[in-house]
């Protein structure tokens, strides 16, 4: 009889055993492969959002990177203001092929915040990710609502909305469809009508560039901090808010170590267990002529079928559950970017299932050695 008919045989003869240790090592398979996914998809899904929007620079007058990306990508309010002089000048440099301002502001309503961003037409052209159902602003009572808050109030392009916060009616020109970032949840108001509703004439938070040659980068953004602006480039944001995700990854590392150890446990004591019951099974094939070796391999087979068929339902499930997953560990990021956040690949499914083979392996040894220590007197105490 083969050694791998042999083993399937012995795991056949206690299923629910087996069927349980498969489960966790499933449950570690997919964890793995779920945390690999997303550990390089968000990393992917961030610069196909930074590069789709085609903004190149961003001028504020807040100094400290982190705050600034904050402010971009959150909204919010700092205590200075660019001059809209400089955003007349920017769009006007030979290099800059378009620009956009932003004013952008909070209110507190009762329980909740607010968020407004004010913005000039040219904004509609950097937001290359918006898919505006209705129309543009049509006057200074419009108001263009992010997909949660025209979800949330029942609005639709045509609709009167009296935004309390304000004390002031608009007409919804637009809606935003869900994107899967901070828009969803922004009122977009006519810069103009913003910088009057919050007293700030002649005002921004944020200009928005795209530049006409990427190379003319460095000197654009020299020529702008001459100007009295700090100017934070997109790649710089990205690597901001990578690091601001630093701490989710390093949470979902240690989880899946966690998970990793339990169900390395979990395979060795299962088959462990199993060689203390079948020493005069060991017995008689020492008896019969197994050496050593073979009894080792037998259970070193047994391990490493539960492993790779564990790891194979857990990957598999990693794929059928991507869509899930993914929304989910959305609402414990500080920033999600709108594209998918886990992006399997091969080397993903290779590294998770190199991982678990090498954890059954390493439960393995032990209970493989004792099996191979088994006496053939074993089963002559038996008789």
């Amino acid at each position: 009889m083969k050694l791998a008919t042999l083993a399937w045989k012995n795991l056949m003869r206690h299923r629910v055993r087996s069927i349980l240790t498969v489960l966790g090592i499933t449950i570690s398979a997919l964890t793995l492969f779920t945390i690999l996914a997303f550990n390089g998809g968000y990393d992917k899904a961030l610069q196909e959002e930074i590069t789709a929007s085609g903004v190149h620079l961003y001028l504020s007058m807040e100094g400290c990177p982190m705050q600034a990306a904050s402010l971009i990508l959150h909204g919010g309010e700092i205590p200075t203001y660019l001059d809209e002089a400089l955003f007349a000048e920017v769009k006007g440099l030979a290099d800059v092929r378009r620009a956009g301002g932003m004013l952008i502001s909070t209110v507190i309503s009762g329980n909740k915040a607010d968020l407004f961003y004010g913005i000039s037409d040219e904004v509609k052209d950097l937001k290359t990710n918006w898919e505006l159902n209705g129309e543009w602003f049509k006057g200074p009572d419009s108001v263009i609502l992010g997909y949660d808050l025209a979800k949330d109030y029942n609005k639709e392009p045509g609709d009167k909305m009296l935004i309390e916060s304000l004390g002031r009616e608009f007409e919804v020109t637009g809606t935003l469809r869900k994107n899967g970032t901070e828009d969803d949840g922004f009122y977009f108001l006519p810069l103009e009508t913003a910088q009057e509703i919050f007293s700030r004439p002649n005002q921004l938070t944020v200009i928005a560039v795209q530049l006409k040659d990427t190379n003319k980068l460095n000197g654009v953004k020299s020529y702008l901090e001459r100007r009295g602006a700090y100017v934070v480039p997109a790649s710089d944001i990205t690597q901001v808010v990578t690091d601001m995700v630093g701490g989710t990854k390093s949470m979902m590392l240690a989880i899946v170590t966690i998970v990793l150890l339990v169900s390395g446990l979990g395979i060795f004591n299962t088959i462990l267990m199993a060689t203390f019951e079948r020493n005069e099974e060991f017995g008689y094939l020492r008896c019969v002529g197994a050496q050593k070796r073979h009894i080792f391999s037998l259970i070193s087979m047994e391990t490493l079928m539960l492993c790779a068929f564990g790891a194979v339902v857990g990957i598999g499930a990693g794929f059928g559950l991507s869509y899930v997953f993914d929304g989910w560990i959305r609402g414990f990021l500080a920033y999600a970017p709108a594209g998918k956040l886990l992006r399997p690949d091969l080397l993903d499914v290779a590294l998770t299932f190199l991982v678990v083979i090498v954890m059954g392996v390493l439960a393995g040894v032990y209970p493989g050695i004792r099996a191979s220590r088994v006496s053939p007197m074993e089963a002559v105490r038996n008789e």
